[in-house]
């Protein structure tokens, strides 16, 4: 959950104009360190872009383009759909035909560092109890993708305290056995948190997201309910829309 990968080359963004307002609030060409969620594709997901290994999709709907990938570190393993947090800061960047209907907007930025996120499917089950039922607070939680083929994602940000954080896992799953699959039009899950006896030793915040397919995504579903049992509220249970 800590593992960070530094990777010092430079990148250009293209975004479609539509997304420009949403490009600026990333990349203000200033010395600050900027983070994103995205995710990995080895397909071009947009025409004329460069021939290179692979892309990343920005949750925020930029196209990244690593114009010097063989500089990564050969602990990157790049694979389809892997998700993963970007720290980057803006170089210097060009708001060329900005606000036309075809103009492409180009930034250059480079990569200061990139944060693997555990990714996983919901889990479908009659005994989700098994799972874990440790506690952990939510601090995040919001659904993102969707663009330029991605799949949707739920992605949460997990505080808890402990002492070996990589041995604990999370898991989100449906209970099988439930009557109905919407509540008031909202699909239930479960989070579950399995911290296999480690002691409370240091706070702790990580990250994982989620891939959301199939009935959860069905028409007529307006979003999620996802129960949590927190550390200091007891069992709360979280409403989350769809966009």
């Amino acid at each position: 959950m800590k593992r960070k990968i530094t990777i010092p080359l430079l990148i250009g963004a293209m975004v479609l104009v539509l997304s420009f307002t949403s490009c600026n609030r990333w990349l203000d060409k200033g010395d600050e360190t900027f983070v994103t969620w995205a995710t990995l594709t080895i397909d071009p997901p947009m025409l004329g872009l460069p021939d290179l290994p692979y892309y990343f999709i920005t949750d925020d709907t930029l196209v990244l383009c690593p114009m010097n990938h063989k500089t990564i570190s050969q602990e990157f393993k790049p694979t389809e759909g892997q998700r993963l947090i970007l720290y980057f800061s803006a170089k210097k960047g060009s708001d060329e035909g900005a606000g036309t209907s075809s103009a492409e907007v180009k930034h250059y930025i480079d990569i200061v560092q990139i944060l693997l996120v555990v990714t996983k499917d919901i889990v479908y089950s009659d005994k989700t109890d098994t799972l874990g039922t440790d506690k952990v607070d939510a601090q995040h939680i919001w659904v993102t993708g969707g663009v330029f083929g991605t799949k949707h994602y739920l992605n949460m940000q997990l505080f808890m305290p402990a002492m070996e954080p990589t041995n604990h896992t999370f898991d989100l799953s449906y209970d099988i056995t439930e009557e109905s699959s919407l509540e008031d039009g909202y699909y239930p899950l479960e989070l579950h948190h399995n911290g296999r006896q480690d002691p409370p030793f240091v706070d702790y915040t990580t990250r994982v997201s989620f891939i959301l397919e199939g009935d959860c995504r069905a028409e007529g579903v307006k979003g999620l309910k996802i129960k949590v049992n927190t550390i200091n509220q007891g069992v709360k249970v979280y409403t989350i829309d769809y966009y």
